[in-house]
């Protein structure tokens, strides 16, 4: 197994490859989420202590599942559906074909701590999905991907707000709940907001976090996102980003910085990243804007 990929996600899956780069190799926490083709072979009962969706993609995977001792019987999972895996023991499967999937591991850490951060917490127990059609979890799940696939440009803050939000889902998927209405809510306090932006604009060359800046706060992440968005009218991870490239600008008018510097200044993990971000915002990229100074 390689070190950029998830220990978790190889231990289920077993004969499975990567077809895209793993959120593994960028250091997130709690959540890991990758592609993977899953190959036809018998897997054991496997012991395991992570929560698991799976988002199938083919039009129809097939296989067979150990219910009894040595008693085997067929599924089936549609295309756009998810299924479950929840701390325990995973039965035997016999996977009867080639299986497309993009599958999420969440730390039973961090499920308690966003369960925790809820205003109303669900009661009773979770319980598996085994095809469910929910396409906000399926939306979850494809933006959590593609963030990882792309680098994470949008950065550790963005990818932890999409975490906790397909975890929030899953708790109440999970015990086939509606997820409740947000009450109403308050804008964050200006004395709060002024510590987070101010943390924001001295740490802008960091690995800031959602968890950082709502500690800042003193609120919980769920609240702080949602408190920050109404008195600034963004998300924290656009605001953010807004900040970078504000500063980046005003760099890259200094002829002199090379791009990767400045890249690493303003928090971007590559200048790639700086370039799409740059050229998103300002309509040219980094090396054309400073060319048309």
């Amino acid at each position: 197994m390689s070190l950029n990929e998830s220990a978790e996600i190889s231990a289920l899956l077993g004969e499975s490859t990567l077809t895209g780069p793993s959120s593994a190799q960028l250091g997130w926490s709690g959540v890991a989420v990758e592609r993977r083709t899953i190959q036809p072979d018998e897997k054991p009962e496997l012991a395991i202590d992570h929560h698991f969706l799976i988002l199938w993609l083919d039009q129809v995977s097939g296989g067979e599942i150990e219910r009894n001792p040595g008693t085997f019987i067929p599924y089936k999972k549609l295309q756009n559906t998810i299924s479950t895996c929840l701390p325990g023991i995973r039965p035997a499967t016999r996977g009867g074909t080639k299986h497309r999937v993009v599958i999420c591991a969440i730390s039973p850490r961090f499920m308690r701590e966003v369960e925790s951060e809820l205003d109303e917490r669900p009661s009773g127990p979770l319980q598996q999905l085994y095809g469910t059609d929910d396409a906000v979890l399926r939306d979850l799940m494809f933006q959590l991907a593609g963030e990882a696939e792309a680098g994470g440009p949008f950065g550790t803050v963005y990818a932890e707000s999409l975490s906790s939000a397909l975890t929030r889902r899953l708790l109440f998927a999970a015990r086939s709940l509606p997820v409740p209405r947000h009450g109403t809510v308050s804008p964050l306090p200006r004395p709060a907001l002024r510590r987070v932006l101010e943390r924001m604009a001295a740490e802008l060359d960091s690995d800031l976090t959602l968890t950082m800046l709502a500690a800042e706060s003193g609120y919980s992440r769920f609240h702080f996102s949602r408190m920050f968005r109404l008195a600034t009218g963004e998300a924290p991870h656009r605001y953010l980003l807004k900040l970078r490239l504000r500063k980046a600008q005003s760099m890259v008018a200094n002829r002199s910085l090379p791009l990767i510097e400045i890249a690493a200044a303003c928090g971007f993990s590559s200048h790639a990243h700086l370039s799409t971000a740059f050229r998103s915002r300002f309509g040219l990229a980094p090396s054309a804007y400073r060319r048309s100074l």
